[in-house]
Order: C-alpha cells, then sequence, then structure tokens
C-alpha cells in the first residue's frame, strides 16, 4: 500500500529543467525530514511536535480529506491518474513528490515502471535542506551514487529560490542568480507559485 495525500493535475511543472512543462503530480504522504521551509508541511505535520518545526508551528488533521492520508494501491494510484490525464496514450511527466517519496521506494515501484512503460517521464523530487547533518548526509547513498560511475554534470545542476509567494521568489532569485551563474548553474525559478501563488493543487 501506498501513503497518498493527492493526485492532482494537469498542471506545469514548476521546478527544474522541467519547468514549465505539461505534468501530473503524485504526492505522497509522511516524511522523514524537518525542512523548515516546506510548502507542503499538510504530508507530515500531523502531530504538535512535527508542527513545531515547521515556520508556520501549524498542525495538520491526517484525515483531511483533500490532503490527509490516502492508503492506495499501486492500481489505484495509476487509475487516479488516467482519471486526470489519458496517461497509456498521450504521455506526460508525472511528478512524485511529498512528503518524501524515497520512504516507499519499493511501494512506488510498480507505479513507476508502470508509467514508464506507457511513455511517460517520471521525476522524483526530495529534499534535504534546513536538516541537521545526520538527516542530509548519507555516506553510502553517496558511496554508491560514486560507484556507478556517471557524474552530474554541472550543467544539469539547478539552482531554486526557496519562497511561496510571487515577490520573495523574485528577490530570492535575483540574490543567489549571479553565484549559481559564476559556477555554470541554471537557475530555475518556482513558476507555479508565480502562477498561483501556495495553492496546493495547482
Amino acid at each position: 500500500m501506498l501513503k497518498i495525500s493527492q493526485l492532482f493535475g494537469p498542471t506545469i511543472q514548476g521546478e527544474g529543467s522541467a519547468a514549465g512543462r505539461h505534468c501530473l503530480f503524485v504526492r505522497v504522504f509522511d516524511c522523514n525530514l524537518e525542512c523548515t521551509f516546506c510548502d507542503t508541511a499538510y504530508t507530515w505535520a500531523v502531530t504538535d511536535e512535527k508542527a513545531a518545526k515547521t515556520r508556520s508551528g501549524r498542525r495538520y488533521d491526517r484525515d483531511d480529506p483533500a490532503y490527509g492520508l490516502k492508503l492506495m494501491e499501486p492500481v489505484d494510484v495509476l487509475a487516479g491518474l488516467r482519471k486526470l490525464w489519458d496517461i497509456q496514450t498521450r504521455s506526460t511527466i508525472i511528478v512524485v513528490s511529498g512528503g518524501e517519496p524515497m520512504m516507499q521506494q519499493q511501494a512506488l515501484f510498480p507505479v513507476l515502471q508502470q508509467l514508464r512503460d506507457w511513455g511517460n517521464e517520471v521525476h522524483i523530487e526530495t529534499a534535504s535542506s534546513g536538516n541537521r547533518l545526520s538527516k542530509r548526509y548519507k555516506p553510502t547513498v553517496l558511496a554508491a551514487l560514486h560507484a556507478t560511475d556517471v557524474p552530474v554534470p554541472v550543467q544539469r545542476v539547478m539552482v531554486m529560490p526557496e519562497g511561496s509567494d510571487g515577490p520573495t521568489n523574485i528577490t530570492t532569485a535575483q540574490q543567489i542568480a549571479d553565484a549559481a551563474l559564476s559556477r555554470g548553474y541554471g537557475l530555475s525559478l518556482r513558476s507555479h507559485v508565480l502562477l498561483w501563488s501556495d495553492d496546493p493543487d495547482r
């Protein structure tokens, strides 16, 4: 069973090198990180202890029908996506976000495999900023990545400003743009925030 918060779209991918492209979202429920800037805390801040780690301090309802926990079989996730868009004949990007998708790697595999078999592009979003070193530094993961001998080219690195409203997004982007460019990195604005602010369904 997969722990899901919401399935939504079509929308645009707001972040990274695919910004502006058509996509659907699978937003998983639960997270083992503690990003203070998190804009989807409704997927994990469901206790007073967890809520205290967020910027707002707000506690969310785990059983909220819109954004709370939904236990779903992989076939149900695929059926839900097909109701949003005909992903079998009109391929698109499926963004798996969270929460923290990597907490559900094994359960997600059949969904991801089927999406790829139907010709869809799959993107997985994960984060680590704002967490203590023991939560974000994983030497075994880095060693496994290094062992693949597939370095990430510098031009594939994208820097993105944090901000849940348009003006903050632009201001932060202006502050980091020169530093990113001097390193050969790309800069991705959060297009969905510029268009729809902090609407969780976009």
